[in-house]
């Protein structure tokens, strides 16, 4: 009897036992499912988002009729660059073509056409952007294996004997012009206005991939104001979370190193400058596609920003620069309508940049405050400089930079920190030239300096 149990005690054990076993072998635990594609930031939030339309802008308009000429610069004539600008935007764009560049009569002609408006970007846009920003109706097949080029510049002429106006948008890099009709007539854009209230420009010629391109400055500029902006501070911790999330068994490790703050897991790193107003990213990447000409960059670095709201100041869209493959796109800060560089010292505090290897950002570097709206007043700030003529420009130009290197002449701020007030940031306002790829201040000292720029 007793060994009657005995066996019946040992297979009750024995079958218990095995459903033990079975239920941990068939247990799942019901754990959220993590989507590996989904990304902080698509959720993290920092400050706005903008449109397209509010990033890439030209900053330059030239208005041309029986031969007189205008210039419209962003910070003297914004509403009216804006105005005519959106009216392209609001058009209609049709029976698009391409022609060579240099065969292309409307170009060449432009300058002594009846009615003209041209407008300059600060660097040449993708024409992926350009179809975020325009809607071109039937572009054919001939202009549509171009437009994975970019455009550099958009002229409105009026043919001759017509009221409408065609729109050229021209491409130095692929040697093309793509002309549209559109639904403007010459009526719609106020040339004579334009040309009585805004200023006289000198021209300057430099070549561009083998093309006669046009640098368009103020022949008397008169005086600018400097100023010095309060700022608020932008969380570096958010910024952590977009780029360097904490969880999914990641190791964050915290160091100092040569005046920063390092946070890295092991690849990636973040640096945050002593100050605190200042954040790179480095992200090393391989990817496939590594062709330096990919012109899906600019969308990309501007979606990049967007997607976690990181627009603080009012930004434009400046510089694309190809090296070795990574692609990198400048935000310039941009305050009452000019652009902001590097201070004195060379550090480039005033921009948003982002670099793409294929379809990878490895990088990320941008300012970690937002200044106020309006300036306050404190030491220089209100003191109005004024600035050498278009004419005295071009000749230090030519003095500090080889004409085949002088890409582009602009009336800027430099920035620096305020040495009295934590948070202040002082604006002074001068000439500027990108030589050979880089801005630099115009040195009006006589001296030569080394080209490029520090």
């Amino acid at each position: 009897m007793k060994e009657t149990i005995k066996s019946w005690v040992l297979t009750i054990l024995v079958v218990g036992s095995l459903l033990l076993t079975w239920q941990n072998w068939s247990f799942q635990p019901e754990y959220e499912s993590v989507n590996s594609s989904e990304t902080v930031q698509e959720t993290t939030e920092i400050a706005e988002t903008r449109e397209p339309a509010e990033i890439v802008r030209p900053n330059q308009g030239v208005v041309r009729s029986d031969g007189r000429s205008a210039l419209m610069a962003e910070d003297q004539a914004s509403s009216d660059l804006d105005k005519a600008f959106r009216q392209l935007e609001e058009a209609s764009i049709t029976e698009t073509t391409a022609t060579d560049l240099e065969h292309d009569e409307l170009y060449q002609n432009a300058a002594s056409a009846a009615y003209s408006m041209e407008f300059v970007f600060p660097s040449s846009v993708s024409w992926s952007m350009i179809n975020e920003l325009f809607s071109f109706e039937d572009e054919n097949d001939e202009a549509a294996s171009i437009l994975d080029g970019s455009v550099d510049r958009i002229i409105l002429t009026a043919s001759p004997g017509s009221e409408e106006l065609n729109a050229a948008f021209v491409s130095y890099d692929q040697g093309v012009i793509v002309n549209s009709n559109t639904s403007l007539d010459k009526s719609d854009i106020e040339y004579e206005r334009y040309l009585s209230e805004h200023e006289s420009m000198l021209t300057y010629s430099a070549d561009e991939d083998g093309y006669e391109k046009h640098i368009y400055i103020p022949e008397d500029p008169g005086s600018r104001t400097n100023y010095t902006y309060a700022s608020t501070s932008l969380s570096a911790n958010s910024f952590q979370q977009v780029l360097l999330p904490e969880g999914n068994g990641q190791n964050l490790q915290t160091y100092n190193y040569d005046s920063s703050e390092v946070i890295t897991d092991g690849t990636r790193e973040l640096r945050i400058n002593d100050t605190g107003d200042y954040l790179r990213y480095a992200n090393p990447t391989y990817s496939e596609q590594t062709d330096g000409n990919d012109t899906s960059s600019l969308v990309s670095s501007f979606e990049f920003v967007n997607n976690h709201a990181g627009w603080s100041d009012d930004y434009q869209y400046y510089d694309s620069n190809t090296v070795d493959g990574e692609t990198t796109v400048t935000f310039r800060m941009n305050k009452g309508g000019l652009p902001v560089f590097r201070d004195s010292n060379g550090s480039d505090f005033a921009s948003i940049q982002v670099s793409n290897v294929g379809t990878q950002t490895s990088g990320y570097s941008r300012p970690l405050f937002d200044l106020e709206n309006n300036p306050v007043r404190t030491g220089d700030a209100g003191v109005s400089t004024d600035l050498p003529t278009g004419e005295e420009t071009l000749d230090a130009v030519q003095e500090q930079c080889s004409s085949s290197l002088i890409e582009d002449i602009q009336i800027g701020y430099s920035i620096s920190r305020n040495g009295e007030n934590s948070g202040y940031y002082d604006m002074e306002p001068g000439w500027f030239v990108r030589c050979d790829g880089s801005w630099s201040p115009v040195d009006f000292s006589g001296d030569d300096n080394e080209e490029g720029g520090a």
